[in-house]
């Protein structure tokens, strides 16, 4: 067979060509986030280098970037567009950050995925260069998650500033797109759990779709408790995971959908924690203590999944690659 290491550093080219044009569009809306728009700008010269790293590589093994779109460049693609739905000027920067540390997770479990496929097949030199950029992927992402709650406490006081009657008004939106972000979260993971071939992932993934019903419950009972209900609109989030039960199917073999779908879940369960980190920060600003617990709590239950996702990714990766290689 084609070696399969050529199809994982198409996709991680792909995505880090579209991450780096991402990079640099948020980089131009954080005009007032001075250290945000550094760290964007920084880290898309890294992408750059990354990217230029992979082709080498990728070439190295006789292939050449493909012109077709990863799944994980699609995810990519819809950050810039979904980031702007339902917010003001001043909260950009916010989503902006919340977007790009779900991609950052995203991109420690791609090259997770690449280093395991590299091991498996004795690929040493491809293993080594997927290490060393998850390094970097993961130092940027603490860097961006550190920039979220200062980002969120910054724009909800500009928002809020000329009329501290807006303050209910932004927890509501920011409630309300954490309810459809988690209603989407629930279908996305039901039907996760309904494809691939290992029968454990499938039943991680149903029992972390019914955690995201009893979240998007919880969430619309607060929504209810300030007179208001959930929004028909979808938020940055709600578009991000509408998106992925398709996306995650595109070039790739049937073994490999739970590793695909566990990629998605470690990088989905990193912007909701990115979320309620904005979500609690903004309550506390407000004096809103019960808003702020309840944040707190379903943080905590994605840090899990979070965690889940991580322990399940490695020896999944593995076992695909085994049975492509049979």
């Amino acid at each position: 067979m084609d070696n399969p290491l050529t199809k994982y550093l198409e996709d991680a080219i792909a995505a880090e060509k579209s991450f780096e044009t991402q990079l640099r569009g948020f980089a131009g809306e954080a005009d007032r986030y001075p250290k945000a728009k550094a760290l964007f700008l920084q880290h898309a010269e890294e992408t750059k280098g990354q990217y230029e790293a992979l082709t080498s590589r990728l070439k190295a093994l006789g292939g050449s970037p493909s012109t077709l779109k990863s799944f994980m460049a699609h995810m990519f693609n819809m950050a810039p567009k979904s980031a702007q739905v339902g917010h003001s000027e001043e909260e950009r920067t916010t989503q902006d950050l919340m977007m790009a540390y779900s991609v950052e997770n995203a991109e420690v479990a791609m090259y997770e995925s690449m280093s395991i496929a590299a091991e498996v097949i004795g690929d040493n030199e491809t293993a080594i260069l997927a290490r060393r950029i998850q390094t970097q992927e993961k130092q940027t992402a603490d860097k961006v998650w550190t920039e979220i709650a200062p980002a969120a406490k910054q724009a909800f006081a500009a928002v809020t500033s000329s009329d501290p009657r807006k303050q209910k008004d932004v927890i509501v939106r920011y409630l309300q797109d954490a309810e459809a972000a988690e209603r989407n979260f629930e279908d996305a993971l039901a039907t996760f759990s309904e494809t691939g071939d290992q029968e454990d992932v499938k039943s991680l993934l149903a029992a972390m779709s019914d955690k995201a019903r009893t979240q998007h419950e919880r969430l619309e009972t607060r929504l209810n408790s300030l007179g208001a209900s959930p929004s028909t609109a979808k938020s940055i989030l709600a578009h991000f995971l509408a998106f992925t039960p398709v996306s995650a199917q595109m070039g790739h073999e049937p073994s490999e959908k739970n590793t695909q779908h566990l990629m998605i879940v470690y990088a989905a369960a990193a912007a909701e924690m990115a979320m309620y980190e904005s979500l609690a920060t903004v309550s506390h600003a407000a004096g809103d203590s019960q808003t702020a617990q309840l944040a707190r709590e379903l943080q905590s239950e994605e840090k899990q999944d979070h965690i889940l996702a991580w322990q399940n990714l490695g020896d999944t990766a593995r076992e695909a690659m085994h049975v492509m290689l049979k």
